[in-house]
């Protein structure tokens, strides 16, 4: 019975169209109606980016292996992590010959990364499921997140960078960096802070994350960072750009053209809205067909359906 209702829930997900999830999707995360024709917030505005931004290049860029060789040909090899070997199938890997530590991921979703940090303790029959069932994952049907949809699914592995990690992220718009979200401890007392360009703390949160006791100081590669932002996101009018730091240097992570989704709630929610003033959809055009779909879900939602 349970796998009879996976099946039928992934047939819906495939079925359905784009904007009928999106709305739907919206309403469960903010509770309220989502306003495709005037958006104002930043969740608002990645929902259209979502679904009507058709930019090749987010494809690309968003493919965590072809992203490497576009950061080279910005003359920004140095901020490459280590590739230790890329793989089509889990079986592929041969374990014996992978160091005492590494990192694995997937080339073509989020939240799907194996860090190992003793090789003694990795049950590798397990490590092959896991990695067998993220392959095959198509995101883009998860949150609608389109540049995701046509990624062919690879294995990446890369160097451990150690325990004392933070996670840079700029939010970048026209090409130019306005905030920037720092995560410390990740995978323990998860902190999230938001600095703008001249690195005062904003009193906002995202999510459940809590803000750090005290405002961190800037590191000493900060104008580094900054100037790999800006070329990176050069071409897009919105991308965050997000890089890995260890107390001495930074590598890039990956280019993120939705984050959370759409669906990450900032506190205050003014926060939704200053976010949202930075970027600039009026380019977008939504087609006639689009409009009749979401003229006939803004129906359902009144009649409580969405």
């Amino acid at each position: 019975m349970d796998f009879f209702l996976s099946d039928l829930k992934s047939f819906a997900r495939k079925s359905l169209n784009d904007e009928f999830i999106i709305a739907k999707n919206f309403r469960n995360t903010f509770g309220r109606r989502m306003n495709f024709f005037n958006p104002e917030t930043f969740n608002e505005k990645l929902q259209l980016q979502k679904l009507y931004n058709r930019n090749p290049r987010m494809t690309f860029l968003s493919d965590k292996y072809l992203a490497r060789q576009h950061i080279k040909n910005l003359g920004l090899a140095n901020i490459l992590n280590v590739l230790i070997g890329v793989y089509d199938r889990a079986e592929d890997i041969d374990f014996s010959s992978l160091p005492q530590a590494f990192v694995i991921k997937c080339n073509h979703s989020w939240a799907t990364n194996i860090i190992c940090s003793d090789k003694s303790e990795l049950i590798e029959e397990e490590v092959i499921a896991r990695l067998n069932d993220w392959l095959a994952i198509n995101h883009y049907y998860i949150l609608r997140e389109w540049c995701y949809k046509d990624i062919k699914p690879k294995i990446i592995i890369e160097r451990h960078l150690g325990k004392d990690l933070k996670d840079f992220k700029f939010f970048c718009f026209e090409g130019l960096p306005h905030y920037i979200q720092v995560d410390c401890d990740r995978f323990g007392a998860h902190t999230l802070d938001i600095y703008d360009m001249n690195w005062n703390r904003l009193e906002c949160r995202k999510g459940n994350k809590k803000q750090s006791a005290t405002p961190m100081s800037p590191p000493t590669y900060f104008q580094e960072m900054v100037n790999a932002a800006k070329t990176i996101s050069s071409e897009f009018n919105f991308c965050r750009v997000d890089f890995l730091a260890t107390p001495d240097a930074f590598y890039f992570c990956e280019v993120t053209f939705y984050p959370g989704g759409g669906f990450s709630s900032f506190q205050p929610e003014q926060f939704d809205y200053l976010f949202g003033e930075k970027l600039n959809v009026s380019d977008l055009k939504i087609p006639l067909k689009s409009r009749l779909k979401i003229g006939a879900i803004s129906l359902l939602d009144r009649m409580g359906f969405v």
